[in-house]
């Protein structure tokens, strides 16, 4: 989607006039129709209530729908996205290619988060494979351009803020939502040197003969399946003027392209939509792609293992023993409990490698942490009280919600070989608080490294989207962490 800053909204332009209730209206034409409808009941602007005029005002154009937004004093930034991202999913009944909105003053705080809403909303997660009249129709559908009428030069640059974050958020999904002979290790290889070139970001890809030469049995025991060969990708950006004396921010993401569940295998209904595990993975990928556009002037590491889990002659096999980076070893008790694994050669490799200030981690890691928290919230794992505040805070302000999780002694007691150092799943009681327990197996891995564990397992996939998504993808994590840093 593309932005256009207007003094008027186009002739052809569907434009949504946001109305608050029991408030005056600005255009006269409005006015009249609004009291109207206030007085039948029909409309009452309450909050992401929505009416198509049909009786035409002179000063609009053809296409208009109005959008309740309730009162403003009681609106955040959820309800905003939500009451937005609703408007426009009802737009493509009436095949606008240009949206517009006019922007009432109590609107202009949420210009970003308004971008955001209607470019998140307007995402096609089918585009990519549709062809004839599927893709026909939903090219006449597609929102190409978003208005905004009589905005400023601090609104203007919120709202390009918002769609640049958001046009990076959809990308994102598409990558997650491609299926696993489509998003291939190649392909996210290709997606890391495009995202290089574009930040200037030093980019290292260790494939299986550096991977051994430096030891990394979980991630290449994970691997074994897998026709193709593990990556450890790797996103150095140090803009201009950076001390490089100053210890670097370092960010980590799960890449699994494909989770089988290996020999302990996914049942139907659990499967078939596995191409998700690599969420954590592309949103590390695309919030590094985002540094410079947002202007943030730290040095900070982007860090993605990626393999596939599946099975196999040579896949990994349960009560095998895996020696890790670390030196530590674990026994497999679980071959489904494998993002663990992956992650601990790569956290306890960037500990080794960066010293960082700080580390966090995004991953779909665990179902449990689903079951605890639906898909509206994201678990939040830590060492850090303050680092996990920040945290929090950040994905307040953006909708993307986090939810401080306990990491109690006992959790890493469950946690502990009986032949190895450690075992990558409890078992015995592994039905209860599994979440916590891959949060301390991983915690094993990153020393006395301030660090925080994202399991972002029910709101990286929904079958359940808020007013603003889609079924599928939703793209999280990106949005949270790159207002993390913005406020750091």
């Amino acid at each position: 989607m593309k932005l256009r800053f207007t003094n008027k909204p186009s002739k052809t332009a569907l434009l949504i006039y946001p109305v608050f209730e029991k408030e005056a209206v600005r255009d006269a034409g409005i006015k009249k129709i609004f009291a109207q409808l206030t007085k039948e009941k029909e409309f009452e602007a309450k909050l992401g209530q929505t009416f198509f005029l049909f009786e035409k005002a002179k000063s609009l154009p053809a296409h208009t729908l109005l959008l309740g937004l309730g009162k403003p004093e009681k609106l955040n930034v959820s309800e905003i996205m939500s009451a937005f991202g609703g408007a426009v999913k009802q737009t493509p009944h009436h095949r606008p290619h240009t949206i517009a909105i006019i922007l009432p003053l109590q609107l202009h705080k949420y210009m970003q988060d308004i971008v955001e809403a209607a470019a998140l909303a307007s995402y096609q997660p089918s585009a990519p494979y549709k062809t004839g009249k599927a893709l026909k129709k939903l090219k006449e559908q597609q929102v190409e351009m978003f208005e905004v009428v009589g905005a400023d030069k601090k609104i203007q640059q919120a709202a390009r803020k918002g769609l640049v974050i958001a046009n990076a958020v959809n990308e994102l999904r598409d990558w997650v939502n491609a299926p696993p002979n489509f998003a291939t290790a190649k392909f996210f290889d290709e997606k890391a040197e495009e995202i290089a070139k574009e930040t200037g970001a030093k980019l290292t890809i260790l494939r299986k003969k550096e991977l051994e030469k430096l030891n990394m049995g979980a991630l290449l025991g994970v691997n074994r399946g897998s026709p193709d060969e593990a990556r450890l990708t790797i996103l150095d950006y140090m803009p201009a003027n950076t001390d490089p004396k100053e210890p670097p921010l370092v960010f980590v993401g799960k890449g699994i392209l494909f989770d089988s569940g290996g020999y302990n295998l996914k049942p139907r209904g659990y499967i078939e939509d596995m191409q998700l595990d690599k969420a954590g993975a592309a949103a590390v990928l695309t919030l590094i792609r985002l540094l410079p556009k947002l202007n943030i002037k730290r040095r900070i590491i982007g860090v993605a293992p990626f393999t596939e889990n599946l099975i196999g002659k040579h896949a990994l096999k349960p009560s095998e023993i895996l020696k890790t980076y670390s030196g530590k070893t674990v026994e497999i008790t679980n071959t489904d409990a494998e993002g663990r694994l992956v992650l601990s050669d790569a956290l306890a490799y960037a500990v080794d490698q960066f010293k960082p200030k700080f580390l966090v981690d995004i991953a779909t890691l665990t179902g449990a942490c689903m079951v605890a928290l639906g898909d509206r919230y994201a678990g939040l794992f830590g060492n850090d009280k303050d680092l996990m505040e920040k945290l929090r805070a950040a994905g307040e302000e953006v909708d993307e919600l986090l939810w401080p999780m306990p990491l109690h002694k006992n959790h890493s007691e469950k946690m502990k070989g009986v032949y190895a150092d450690l075992r990558n799943a409890d078992l015995g009681s592994e039905r209860n608080a599994g979440a916590s327990k891959g949060a301390a197996f991983l915690q094993e891995f990153v020393g006395k490294t301030k660090w925080a564990h994202l399991d972002i397992a029910g709101p990286g996939w929904t079958e359940d989207p808020k007013k603003y998504e889609h079924k599928g993808a939703t793209g999280f994590g990106v949005r949270v962490l790159a207002r993390f840093l913005e406020k750091l």
